[in-house]
């Protein structure tokens, strides 16, 4: 029996989409690329490869068309609220311009998402449009994977913005405005562009396919099918554009956090018991803040990235069933992630809900 898992690419996945995926359980499977870049799994166990298979494109199938897009709706109405609040004269800040940012790049995220995954989930046929192909190929692939890389760099922005302001605030002056914050804005932007080439190579529209044809017109490049596209996902994307930021938003969250706790111990020593007690509060309020938008933010992102390692190399060993059915939930960390920050900030800061309610 062969299985074709599935003709179109995927957004999260390189080299097509998270139901491609090699399988070796229910007795053995082997697994190839067709000339197309299609995926044909050849099973010696018929019925427990298919029950496999379907778990499996089911749950990718309700993360992108069930869950995925009320995350995009629900988040792209915080976002506009969060860019409206950081903007007011009150919010103003080197901080608020790095905010303003992350969350028109998580808008993009959400949007992209939506048009690139979601979309033909949903409607499988629209893969088979030569001009849906066109769109998805050179802009709708890239571009999403520009934004989520923006997303993640915009955090690393605010981030050593806020540790410039906590722990060197002789510096603070010079560097914490929103001068530098537009400087260090534009940086960011034109590294993740460039960094982000590849993407733009990655698929093409097959204009030659036969008319009518059922088939995806959305093919994998030259470039997608060899090494050089799995060691640029390692190595560069995985590696420098999420787990180079994942650490350092880390390590200088706790530097942040450090800082705070010593200050705010000094200067109990020096005050009443009542004011100690406020000072505890505030230092508390503070931790809570950076602990629930960092680490929620660690998380989903540490989850979707460990796990879409997993499941591009495969390695031996590991259940490729599980692989690819965890992965269909640890993708929806990008969507959480770029979709409830305005909650999070209503959540933790006094500051702000005070500026959204007034």
């Amino acid at each position: 029996m062969e299985v074709i898992l599935s003709t179109t690419p995927g957004i999260l996945f390189p080299g097509g989409n998270p139901e491609m995926t090699t399988l070796k359980g229910g007795g053995g499977a082997h697994a190839g690329h067709s000339e197309n870049g299609h995926v044909h799994v050849e099973a010696s166990n018929d019925h427990d490869m298919a029950a496999m298979l379907t778990m499996a494109e089911r749950m990718h199938w309700g993360a992108s068309v069930v869950v995925g897009p009320i995350f995009v709706f629900l988040g792209l109405i915080g976002n506009i609220f969060a860019i409206i609040v950081w903007n007011r004269r009150g919010m103003r800040s080197s901080t608020g311009r790095y905010l303003t940012a992350l969350a028109i790049a998580d808008s993009g995220v959400l949007i992209w998402f939506f048009l690139v995954d979601s979309l033909k989930m949903f409607a499988p046929e629209v893969a088979q449009s030569v001009g849906y192909a066109f769109f998805f190929a050179y802009f709708g692939y890239p571009i999403f994977f520009l934004f989520v890389v923006l997303s993640i760099w915009f955090m690393v922005g605010v981030t050593v913005d806020r540790f410039i302001m906590v722990c060197l605030i002789t510096k603070a002056k010079i560097f914490c405005n929103e001068k530098r914050a537009n400087v260090g804005i534009f940086i960011i932007l034109a590294t993740c562009f460039i960094i982000n080439l590849p993407h733009f190579w990655s698929y093409q529209a097959d204009f030659d396919r036969p008319a009518g044809s059922n088939t995806s017109a959305i093919v994998m490049s030259e470039f997608q099918k060899g090494e050089g596209a799995i060691n640029y996902e390692f190595w560069v994307h995985c590696i420098f554009l999420v787990l180079l930021p994942w650490f350092t938003i880390f390590i200088l969250n706790l530097l942040i956090i450090g800082k705070i706790s010593r200050t705010n111990k000094k200067m109990i020593d020096k005050k009443t018991a009542e004011s100690a007690d406020k000072s505890r509060r505030s230092e508390n309020q503070i931790t809570r803040l950076l602990l629930i938008v960092t680490f929620t933010f660690l998380f989903l992102i540490g989850f979707q990235c460990i796990t879409q390692c997993f499941f591009m190399l495969m390695p031996d060993g590991f259940d490729k069933n599980i692989i690819s059915e965890a992965f269909a939930a640890a993708k929806l960390g990008i969507i959480v992630n770029s979709s409830i920050n305005f909650l999070l900030y209503c959540m933790s800061g006094r500051r702000f809900r005070q500026e959204f309610s007034s």
